[in-house]
Order: structure tokens, then sequence, then C-alpha cells
């Protein structure tokens, strides 16, 4: 049986890198929670075959651009031939964000979607040929790899482990306005980087997109549930975009 917590998160460690910056802090950053439950330490395998890893490795960029004076960078994955689902934090100030692929070649892309609760978003690459990431449920006890694209040339698969679907109470991307997040809580090491990574589990579906860790430990992490990207990509391409500035 599933166990649904409600957690107020005070403020968190959302985990898009930032370069140097000119102007300020950006708004990505949120002050780090303190005392989150506890899922325990990741697993020591992700339990992927190679050919799961290799496929779901293709279908996985690197979102950058300026935003707000610094260089900012998250990870991405295909959802469409053209279409790439991120973090919505990434893309805040961001105005075309470069989509750069591992067979190094770079794209221009196209803000299509922003959801502000649900700290999801949608690029349009246009150009590019993915082969999109199927999308599905998970459960307490579901283990996989999350496919960030951390500071490095390639893609850096992480283990991880779903502790349990947790309700999060914490501020809207770019707000002040206290929302309620439908989560997964994770034993994973997050890092820099790894903001809008795919949690793929064994059969390479994707079950949720990383979004922030805490202080607790470097073991503790967060992800949106796949079944709000299927809403954002069912729903959002015909919602009125808009997109924070710093």
């Amino acid at each position: 049986m599933q166990r649904l917590l409600s957690i107020l998160l005070v403020g968190v460690v959302l985990a898009a890198g930032c370069g140097s910056d000119t102007s300020g802090e950006p708004p990505a950053r949120r002050p780090p929670l303190a005392s989150p439950p506890d899922p325990g330490p990741p697993p020591n395998s992700d339990g992927l075959s190679a050919d799961v890893r290799q496929d779901v490795a293709r279908s996985t960029v690197r979102v950058t651009g300026i935003a707000c004076g610094s260089t900012t960078e998250g990870s991405g994955f295909a959802v469409g031939r053209e279409l790439i689902a991120t973090n919505a934090h990434v893309l805040v100030g961001l105005g075309t964000p470069t989509i750069e692929l591992g067979d190094g070649r770079s794209l221009d892309g196209e803000i299509i979607a922003f959801n502000a609760i649900d700290d999801l978003a949608l690029i349009r690459a246009r150009g590019a040929d993915f082969e999109p990431l199927p999308l599905g449920p998970a459960e307490d006890g579901t283990v996989g790899a999350v496919f960030g694209w951390e500071p490095g040339p390639t893609v850096d698969p992480t283990p991880f482990r779903i502790d349990r679907p947790v309700t999060v109470r914490i501020e809207a991307v770019a707000s002040d306005e206290r929302i309620e997040r439908r989560s997964w809580l994770l034993a994973a090491r997050i890092e820099a980087g790894d903001s809008g990574a795919a949690l793929v589990d064994t059969t390479g579906t994707v079950v949720g997109v990383a979004y922030a860790t805490t202080t607790r430990g470097s073991s503790v992490a967060y992800a949106v549930r796949a079944e709000r990207l299927e809403a954002l990509i069912t729903e959002g391409l015909d919602a009125d975009l808009v997109v924070p500035d710093c």
C-alpha cells in the first residue's frame, strides 16, 4: 500500500546548475530544507540493461542559456520527435533555450508550455528527430536511474529508489504563492544540472522528473510524477504561455 504524506517545504535546493553570476542570485535558488523524511540510502544499482541505458541516453539532452545574468543549465528528455520536457525553474528568465544533444549538436529551442505549479515545461526543438520516451506510473520501491546531464560531456545516470508518494507544500516557480505539488520522495543523489532529468525504471519508462534535493543528506530528493507531465502534454500545448522573467 502506498503511503501518502503531506510535507511542508520551507525551501528546497533546486537542481539547476548555474555558472558565473553577473547580476545577483538567479530566482531558481531557494534556501535548503533542513529536515525532510529520511528515505534511506539509494540503491547500489539501477537495474537497467545496457540497451535500455543506451536508448534513454540518446533521448536525453542538456538545456542551457543565459538567464538573469547567469549561465544556467539543466537536463531534459524527449517526449516527442521535436519535443523536450524539463523543469520550469530551469527556464525562468530564459528567452531562447539551447538544446545540446549527445552527438555534439546544438539546437535552438522554443518554450511552448510552462507550468509553475508542477515545475514542468515543454520545449520545441525544430529539426530534431528524437525517439520519445514512454511515460508511466510507479509505486513504492520502484528503482531505476535518473538520467541527468551533470557538468561534463555526457549524460550521467544515477540510481534511485522511490520511497513513497508525497504532496509537497512549496512555493510555485518564480513566485511567493504557496502550492501543493504531487511528488515522489526519492532515495537518490541529485546533483547540480539534474533539474528536469527523467526518472527511468528498468523497462525504460519515465516515471517522474527530478526537481530538487535537500540538506538532510546527499541522498534525499524529489521528483514530479509522470502523470503531471502527461497532463501538460495533452492539455498544456493550447494554454496561454507565461514564462516568468527575472
